[in-house]
Formats: C-alpha cells, sequence, structure tokens
C-alpha cells in the first residue's frame, strides 16, 4: 500500500534521482512494513535497556495479519476512506466507505489493487532500524520508560535515517511499546539537489484485546522536500486501525 508517489521528473537524470526518492518515500509510507520493521527490530542495547526492550518487542503478534481482522481509517490528500481488513476473505481487503459515502465499482477495485500491490510489508525487511548503543534513557516515571534512539537504516535509507531522531515509550505495564516517533529536527539535504524541510513518522500502538497481543492503532506520516528546484512533495497521511477481531483458531 504505496500512498503517494513523487512526480516524474523530465530529464532522465533526474528520473533516476526520484526513483531513489520513491524507494525513501515508501518505506515509511507502507502500514504493514512499519508494523514489521518494528517487529523486528534487534534489541542492540545495553544492559536493563536490552531485556525492557526484548519483553516488549514479545508483545507483539509477527503473524498478526493471519489471525485478526480490523477496520482502517486513512486520509490522504482530504480524501477519508474506511476499509475493512479479514484474512478469511479471498478478497482480504474490502472499501467500506469512501468521504462518507458509499463507494462505486471502480473505487472499490481500485482500492482492492492498491492494496494487493503494496501488500502488507511481508516482502519489506529491515535489518536494524536502531543504531547500536545508541538507546539512551529520557525519561522514567513510574508508567513508562522514554527512551531516544538514532535510526539506522541501510543503502538509500541511510542517507536520510542519519538526519532523523528517534523516541520511543514503553509502558512499564507489560512492558508494551506505546509509541514509536521518528522525525527531522530540521531541513536537511539527504543527497545533491534535494532538501527535505520535514519529516515525521509517529506510531502508536494497542493491545487487540485486554490480553491479546500489541497491534498498530495510529499512523502519523508528514513529508515535504523539494527536489532540483522544481519538483515538490507535500503529503501528510493519517491512519487509524480499530475494531480489531480475533479469527484465527484459539488453542483449547
Amino acid at each position: 500500500m504505496v500512498f503517494c508517489c513523487a512526480p516524474r521528473a523530465p530529464q532522465i537524470g533526474q528520473e533516476l534521482d526520484l526513483e531513489w526518492l520513491s524507494k525513501v518515500v515508501s518505506l515509511w509510507h507502507t502500514s504493514g512494513t512499519l508494523m514489521l520493521l518494528i517487529i523486528l527490530w534487534p534489541c542492540q542495547v545495553r544492559g536493563d535497556h536490552e531485556a525492557i526492550l526484548a519483553s516488549a518487542f514479545a508483545a507483539f503478534d509477527e503473524n498478526y495479519l493471519e489471525s485478526w481482522a480490523f477496520t482502517e481509517e486513512r486520509t490522504l490528500s482530504g480524501v477519508t476512506s474506511v476499509g475493512r481488513y479479514d484474512p478469511r476473505e479471498s478478497d482480504q481487503w474490502q472499501l467500506l466507505v469512501i468521504d462518507g459515502r458509499k463507494p462505486s465499482a471502480k473505487e472499490s477495485e481500485e482500492y482492492q489493487e492498491g492494496k494487493a500491490s503494496g501488500g502488507n510489508g511481508a516482502s519489506q525487511r529491515a535489518d536494524s532500524m536502531v543504531t547500536p548503543d545508541s538507546l539512551s534513557l529520557k525519561e522514567e516515571t513510574a508508567r513508562y520508560w522514554l527512551f531516544d534512539f538514532l535510526p539506522m537504516g541501510e543503502g538509500d535509507s541511510a542517507k536520510v535515517m542519519k538526519h532523523l531522531d528517534g523516541t520511543i515509550r514503553i509502558s512499564k505495564s507489560g512492558p508494551a511499546v506505546e509509541f514509536i516517533d521518528v522525525r527531522s529536527a530540521k531541513s536537511f539535504r539527504p543527497r545533491f539537489g534535494v532538501r527535505i524541510r520535514e519529516f515525521l513518522t509517529h506510531l502508536e500502538f494497542t493491545r487487540a484485546e485486554d490480553d491479546g497481543p500489541v497491534v498498530p492503532r495510529q499512523l502519523q506520516f508528514r513529508i515535504n522536500m523539494r527536489a532540483y528546484g522544481v519538483i515538490s512533495v507535500d503529503e501528510r497521511v493519517s491512519i487509524e486501525y480499530r475494531d480489531y477481531q480475533y479469527v484465527g483458531h484459539r488453542s483449547p
């Protein structure tokens, strides 16, 4: 599920660079991918912090897409769509409402095609998102731990990651991840001809049931960038996940 992509440039050289930009944007646009990236983070930190992270990540269900149905409400470019995911159905994604009305057959078809082409993120992985030894305790209360970390990527994504700051809050009840926030503190140039004025990804999590696994609850994505002086990308994406229903097989 890719929410948007940068417009094509008129020149071949620019088009190649825009392909790189599209990879960077799509890395963060796919909500399923984002969830998987978080689940697969290695706990490369020291001492008690390592134990805290290990316990928090253990609360995630890596295969939740196989066992849970849920509703997704997404707002992009002023258009709000509500869809339902159910792994038991042949067409797992169904568009229910778009801007408060019943969708047309064409809109439903395009929605399903977009979901099918974007997938649920299972094919995209990150070997590491936290720079080794970068995790530091920023705040501790009776309810949670708040850590800072330096995001890490590989290849093209590393050119963006090194300019971002990360924060993760872990509830002491569980423990469980409450939110992860990755953002730029100021504008930056990841490569020649490209300036990213703002970059933000904020993810929140909840338990699917009172004693169930930790699953996505909300995603906020924001990118404002300009390339080669003529191409602008200004996107805001808001996604809410709710109404989780277990549809797998429970052990007796």
